[in-house]
């Protein structure tokens, strides 16, 4: 397996993780059209469990290449992606997650009997109502380090597309 590959799954395994935390649950999309995972809220209802509100769409990206400042994340991001996901619409929300892994492979991930720990951190950006570029390859893109995908986050990202509010 390449290593973009194995890249790729620990981004989904991230989102996984943090997703069965807040209770939501991940459906992967078949066919893919620029959205690589959707979550939806699961809530106890008369007697049993079920999916509940908005989904969120989220397209997965990895990077071994730590470009994070004091404030934000610096990424290119494809200028497909990027014109997909500043697309975005309230009744439609996507999120941008991007987990940051360290440059070499061996520190990605560790293990013993008491944890599992993937090294670094997800953080995640709407690019919602974003101007249309003209680049071709790539768009440089700046997310603030306070969007760390984690469980609070996400919580509050799911009660904040509930109520119909923007997550820029």
């Amino acid at each position: 397996m390449t290593d973009e590959h194995r890249m790729e799954q620990l981004s989904r395994a991230y989102v996984h993780a943090v997703a069965a935390m807040c209770g939501c649950t991940c459906a992967k999309p078949d066919p893919d059209y620029g959205v690589d995972l959707s979550l939806r809220r699961v809530v106890e209802r008369r007697q049993g469990y079920r999916e509940i509100g908005k989904s969120l769409y989220l397209q997965l990206k990895s990077t071994r290449i730590d470009t994070r400042d004091s404030e934000h994340v610096v990424y290119d991001l494809d200028a497909r992606a990027y014109d997909i996901l500043r697309r975005s619409t309230r009744d439609s929300p996507s999120l941008l997650v991007l987990l940051i892994l360290p440059s070499t492979q061996e520190n990605w991930l560790d293990q013993n009997e008491e944890r599992l720990e993937l090294r670094h951190c997800a953080y995640w950006y709407s690019l919602r109502g974003l101007p249309s570029v003209e680049n071709v390859s790539t768009v440089r893109i700046r997310i603030p380090r306070q969007n760390q995908f984690n469980t609070a986050q996400l919580l509050q990202i799911m009660e904040r597309i509930q109520r119909n509010e923007d997550l820029s």
